[in-house]
């Protein structure tokens, strides 16, 4: 009892002097004492941080643990490699630009840009607004004319809105770029017009069925045109306002994406081309096959900067400047297993527009998923070489047959569906089919070469054969010869011929 009033007489002087001393004064003494305290505490965390021999006699003890590269390790994180993977591809491409600098020096022209807006091509872009409101004047017509007339009406005026732009580029022989960019405009308007008259049929047809009618509008036609979707409807879900501020941010992203695209052309695309075309024509296969990897990195940075730019931002500022809601124009492709999942999910609008007008119309006539799958790919790889060959002046379905050599790839990789090794697969279709056809459409450009196929090109596609052959140290003639008889035997370059030109004609 003593020892607590001793305490408590102690503890209430030091608060009379705390209360009569400045506050810094107050501060240290409660900073001595409080040291005071914690000097029992700071010798007893050092006992406890003292460690002890184990029972094995060692300090250290053994668990079972996998290695850090192991993928049984919980928790294996490269980061540290995937910077120098970075810092080592920078370091590789900084290599390719002075090469490419020294080597060729500076090809940009931004005059070059100047071409696309040529009065033939800016005229063919407009004209296409006399066909859309051509569709709405028809759809007019309805309880005036007989319905097969508006039908057949419809169709004409909607197969002219792509075939008179196709025409006009043959025509006056614009350039291939600005020619492309004019009849991936008209083939839009094209499905818009289908889709605008097709969904209102339908519309009219359940409205009919209500004891109703439906008549469209003029501002909802025009909201479809400038709306990011192929496919019709009377409503869509809107946003609440613009944003202009981020409206402005994606323009500057979509013109340096773009002003990116022409360098990279300019640059790298032009000059691989043109080398590549003297091997190209002297069947040599692995110089061949050099230009291709040359070409293969600086066309595939192009087509994905192409996609960001017309799919993600071109499409989201439409988007935003008409508060279009529904803004999923595609799904993770980049992760695709199988090459069925990258077609049915990098063009959500082509996708929706083939699914709601083509798709399910057949399959609900009774035709089965894989011909209606089919057919829908004969549909968009005859748009693909229209598209490419009109401006190109080239009839060699080139691009028809990239897209139909899909179908095989398609079923094959269905098997290695959710694997890694399907989205290796995958990436190497996009990687190495894209520049074969790019270098057959220059050097077909670059030497003049229009029309269907020609000698020149039986010529060619023998001379690589020849070249493949010796590559690999065998001969297909050598087999051929065994069977002719021993008087005539056949040289290697006229059973080539004799083969090659059998096959085109039966193509043709």
């Amino acid at each position: 009892v003593e020892s607590a009033g001793l305490h408590l007489y102690i503890g209430f002087t030091r608060c009379k002097l705390a209360m009569c001393q400045p506050s810094d004064e107050s501060e240290s003494v409660a900073t001595q004492d409080q040291q005071k305290h914690d000097r029992p505490s700071s010798s007893k965390s050092a006992a406890e941080k003292k460690v002890n021999v184990n029972e094995d006699g060692n300090f250290l003890s053994f668990a079972p643990r996998p290695s850090l590269f192991s993928s049984e390790h919980p928790s294996n994180s490269y980061r540290g490699f995937v910077n120098v993977l970075i810092i080592l591809l920078l370091m590789s491409n900084l290599r390719i630009v002075i090469q490419n600098l020294y080597k060729y020096g500076l090809l940009i022209n931004p005059w070059h840009i100047t071409h696309l807006g040529k009065s033939d091509n800016v005229c063919l872009a407009f004209s296409l607004w006399f066909y859309i409101f051509s569709a709405y004047g028809i759809e007019k017509l309805h309880g005036y004319v007989y319905s097969p007339i508006i039908k057949i009406l419809h169709w004409t005026n909607a197969i002219a809105s792509f075939v008179v732009p196709w025409y006009a580029i043959w025509y006056f022989r614009t350039d291939p770029s600005g020619g492309i960019i004019v009849l991936v405009f008209a083939t839009t308007a094209f499905m818009k017009i289908v889709s605008f008259f097709l969904v209102c049929d339908r519309l009219r047809t359940e409205a009919k069925s209500k004891d109703k009618t439906f008549k469209p509008k003029l501002r909802q036609l025009l909201y479809f045109v400038a709306a990011p979707t192929l496919v019709f409807s009377p409503r869509y879900p809107r946003t609440a306002k613009i944003r202009w501020g981020w409206v402005l941010r994606r323009i500057c992203e979509f013109i340096g994406i773009w002003a990116g695209i022409y360098v990279v052309a300019r640059q790298y695309v032009m000059p691989g081309l043109q080398n590549t075309l003297v091997p190209l024509e002297n069947g040599s296969f692995f110089l061949i096959v050099e230009g291709l990897l040359k070409i293969a990195v600086p066309n595939f940075l192009i087509w994905i900067l192409g996609f960001y730019s017309i799919f993600h931002l071109y499409l989201n500022i439409l988007a935003e400047l008409t508060r279009f809601g529904d803004r999923q124009f595609y799904k993770d492709w980049w992760n695709s297993t199988t090459l069925g999942y990258f077609w049915r999910t990098w063009n959500l609008p082509v996708h929706s527009w083939m699914v709601e007008h083509v798709y399910m119309p057949l399959t609900n006539r009774g035709w089965r998923k894989s011909p209606a799958s089919i057919f829908i790919f004969i549909i968009s790889a005859i748009f693909h070489e229209l598209i490419v060959s009109i401006p190109f002046w080239n009839f060699k379905l080139l691009a028809f047959g990239g897209m139909m050599l899909q179908v095989p790839l398609i079923e094959l990789t269905k098997c290695l569906k959710g694997s890694q090794t399907g989205n290796v697969i995958f990436w190497l279709s996009i990687m190495l089919g894209q520049p074969l056809i790019v270098l057959l459409y220059a050097r077909d450009y670059a030497q003049g070469l229009y029309g269907p196929w020609t000698d020149a090109d039986t010529k060619t596609v023998g001379k690589i054969l020849n070249g493949f052959q010796e590559a690999l140290g065998w001969s297909i003639a050598a087999n051929l010869t065994t069977v002719a008889p021993p008087s005539m035997p056949p040289s290697t370059s006229a059973v080539h011929w004799k083969v090659l030109d059998r096959f085109y004609k039966f193509m043709h």
